[in-house]
């Protein structure tokens, strides 16, 4: 069977590339979000995999408890303090819920329905704990402005997943963030390896063998398919060739 991919930008699709060949491997996704609309790691779990979940909005807790009963979901933002709870502002049915007043405000300005809640905070390091001794395949950080943060409560634990995967502009922007953390995994010995225009992939000197398979995008040689419920102009282009066709089956059944 190919590969399907739910993620919005195919990150899953170049993450597969990578591991394909391991089996019931591991990974951790900060800024969840939905388990299903546009997940990185939906496809990995349909083969396979498990991991941990970090996610601060209560809804979508609540989705990836009852979509992932087998795999850790944690109700928490990672902060790189050690405080209880930290202001968030909720945007509902969207990706850009943050931590940032500052993007909230942008938001807000913009026409979006913000609510301000109260989440509990943990560290990128705790998180680590929390995973154990296990081998880290892939960390993917989708945090909407607050990159640095998580990954400045890395701090000095010596967990070092082979990918990270970090989302890189001001959201709903194609302004460049990373000038402001990237130097958080450099020094950890992470190298940029490949930019898909949202998303930076950083990888381990530890894997460094994988290098090759971030020389080009996704293509007909990933052999791959789209779920059609990721929120970008290629699934939004499938559904409605969808809704045509049954509308071509309803006309058809008419004579």
């Amino acid at each position: 069977m190919s590969f399907i991919s739910y993620a919005q930008n195919f990150e899953d699709v170049m993450l597969w590339r990578a591991f394909k060949e391991v089996q019931g491997g591991f990974y951790i996704d900060i800024g969840a979000q939905d388990p299903i609309v546009d997940s990185v790691s939906k496809a990995f779990y349909e083969k396979g995999w498990r991991g941990v979940h970090v996610e601060a909005l209560p809804e979508y807790v609540k989705a990836l408890k009852k979509d992932r009963p087998d795999e850790q979901v944690l109700h928490y933002a990672v902060c790189d303090e050690k405080i209880d709870k930290i202001d968030f502002y909720q945007i509902s049915n969207t990706g850009i819920s943050t931590g940032d007043p500052d993007i909230a405000a942008v938001h807000k300005q913009n026409g979006f329905k913000v609510r301000k809640i109260q989440v509990p905070c943990i560290q990128l390091s705790t998180v680590f704990d929390i995973a154990g001794n296990k081998e880290i395949h892939w960390l993917k950080i989708d945090v909407e402005g607050m990159e640095r943060n998580v990954l400045s409560s890395w701090g000095e634990h010596v967990a070092r997943p082979q990918v990270v995967v970090v989302e890189s502009t001001v959201p709903l922007t194609q302004i460049d963030t990373s000038s402001e953390w990237k130097h958080l995994l450099t020094e950890r010995d992470y190298q940029e390896v490949y930019f898909d225009g949202l998303n930076r992939f950083f990888l381990h000197k530890k894997a460094r063998k994988l290098k090759p398979v971030f020389k080009t995008p996704p293509n007909v040689f990933d052999d791959f398919s789209l779920s059609g419920t990721a929120n970008s102009s290629f699934s939004l282009f499938l559904n409605q060739k969808i809704v045509d066709l049954e509308s071509q089956i309803d006309e058809l059944k008419k004579y």
